[in-house]
């Protein structure tokens, strides 16, 4: 006679945690099964050999969710077919119950110890329990099968701490599924984009690159840098989706004017931006020239020492008056050498020059020029003193006025998110004199929050900002919008020019990319400047 199955429909709390805030869900219902196989039984000491049939009812809860996991497991036996010639009454039994799993493996539940009696006429009939079942790993969306193996009954004599022995029922027929979990779908993934370079020139192109795109045909504008007023007719793209990865190029409009974008891409209802610098090219002339002396009488011999040459350039070298009448007949040669430079010596012939120019061609373009002034005799019953003095250059130097960054916290929704913040104040100090200009650079280490979670150092970006201070020579410039990265990043720089140096402020706004989803915690990472 087979005790009836006690089957339980039941729901659970589960706390999810994203960020710093708990959400509450309802877990699935426990799927439930019943089998009645087929066992033969055996027990090799006391000789309790028997055949017959046997009920098992399973359930677990939840039957959906993740792998690895654990789940409660709800087993109800029915009366076993083993049987004895006398009864034997008030014996211990601890049932260890055995499945097969679809995926591979197998795993044995034990029940806790019960008393019952069993006799040629009364079989082991064992109490309902509740059991934790691991869950192994297994991809999403597979279903998890358990098949029952074997039913084992270890048995204790009335009053003894100690197993005398165990019967092993083997199923043998009539078998089948006692109870399913299915490991939950993998969430869909949001789409990416990257452009690259960070900065082009109004006509230039961006490599266009992503992945987990939708199947369709790109479409491409380009927004303001918040991502508002999006137009068209400013950008023109060659995009292709393939397998959902996203690829090909998008060209700038010849007369976007500078500043910061984003660039969206959509496809289907799928759309995502990525920031992008647009700056026309600053001309500027490299070349640069030393006089040695600056000044003197007429036939004066002038060592002219030149840089920023193209290297094996032929150079003219000529002496000129201020309404930029070159002195023809003092014209020398030079030859640029491979680092850019060459030396050559004129002599001064004409009382009016006032400049010594050097060209790479014969208009003048590719040119440079420096000061020479042409001492006269001084007037009758007059003195003469000339007066020197030495101003030696400063130093290039950085500071910063805090060391710590806090970015915006975030809590964890299903999307990529941005924690923002703004780099501490970096002043320059350019005390050196001279002609030589500087960039300031910065590079930052992978995010970590000392449990295993990263974020890539490319998911950092800053939006660079550049304050020359007052009567500053120099024209300093920001850098470009986008990622800073481990290779790093031009936070702002400024040019060679005639007249260098000044004091600047620079600041950026900060952002880093945080995937929909990335394992909670407390992130930190380096993020080093450095000028040059």
């Amino acid at each position: 006679m087979f005790k009836p199955s006690k089957k339980v429909v039941a729901t659970f709390g589960v706390a999810v945690i994203a960020g710093t805030a708990g959400l509450v869900a309802g877990a699935p219902m426990a799927s439930a099964a019943s089998v009645n196989p087929d066992l033969n039984c055996t027990e090799p000491i006391l000789h309790w050999n028997k055949s017959g049939k046997q009920t098992f009812d399973v359930s677990l809860t939840p039957d959906t969710g993740s792998a690895p996991g654990t789940v409660q497991a709800k087993v109800d036996a029915g009366e076993n077919p083993l049987r004895t010639d006398t009864p034997f009454p008030g014996i211990g039994f601890v049932g260890q119950y055995t499945f097969t799993l679809s995926t591979g493996g197998e795993v044995t539940l034990t029940a806790p110890k019960f008393t019952a009696d069993i006799g040629p006429t009364q079989g082991i009939n064992p109490p309902e329990f509740t059991a934790d079942l691991a869950i192994p790993q297994a991809a999403p969306g597979t279903r998890i099968d358990l098949t029952l193996k074997t039913f084992a009954l270890d048995v204790y004599l009335a009053g003894q701490p100690n197993k005398i022995t165990t019967a092993t029922c083997q199923v043998t027929g009539n078998n089948g599924v006692v109870a399913s979990y299915k490991v939950a779908d993998a969430p869909p993934q949001n789409p990416t984009l990257t452009t690259t370079p960070g900065q082009v020139k109004p006509g230039g192109a961006l490599t266009v690159a992503g992945t987990n795109w939708p199947a369709g045909t790109p479409t491409v504008e380009l927004c303001d840098a918040s991502g508002n007023a999006c137009d068209a007719t400013k950008v023109t793209g060659a995009l292709t989706v393939t397998d959902g990865a996203l690829a090909g190029t998008a060209t700038i409009g010849a007369t976007v004017a500078d500043g910061s974008y984003q660039l969206k891409v959509t496809v289907g209802d799928k759309s995502k931006t990525s920031n992008v610098s647009v700056k026309a090219d600053v001309p500027s002339n490299p070349r640069k020239l030393t006089l040695d002396p600056t000044h003197g009488p007429v036939g004066t011999e002038v060592t002219v020492a030149g840089e920023g040459y193209t290297p094996g350039a032929d150079v003219y070298v000529i002496p000129t008056n201020a309404a930029q009448q070159p002195d023809v007949p003092g014209l020398v040669m030079a030859k640029a050498g491979a680092d850019g430079k060459f030396t050559a010596k004129v002599k001064v012939t004409k009382a009016d020059t006032t400049l010594i120019a050097a060209s790479e061609d014969t208009t003048g373009t590719l040119s440079a020029g420096a000061p020479f002034t042409v001492d006269g005799n001084p007037p009758t019953g007059s003195l003469k003193q000339d007066l020197t003095g030495t101003i030696a250059g400063g130093a290039l130097t950085i500071s910063q006025e805090n060391g710590g960054i806090k970015l915006s916290d975030v809590t964890l929704n299903g999307t990529e998110q941005n924690m923002t913040g703004a780099l501490n104040t970096v002043t320059v100090k350019d005390y050196r004199g001279g002609s030589t200009g500087w960039t300031l650079t910065g590079a930052v280490t992978d995010f970590s929050n000392g449990a295993g979670g990263t974020i890539a150092a490319e998911k950092f970006s800053w939006t660079p900002k550049i304050t020359p201070g007052e009567g500053s020579p120099s024209q300093a410039v920001a850098g470009s919008t986008g990622p800073i990265g481990k290779t790093g990043a031009t936070l702002a720089s400024a040019p060679n020019a005639d007249v260098t140096g000044g004091t600047f402020k620079a600041d950026a706004g900060l952002s880093l990319a945080v995937p929909a989803y990335q394992a909670p915690g407390n992130y930190s990472a380096t993020l080093t400047l450095s000028i040059s």
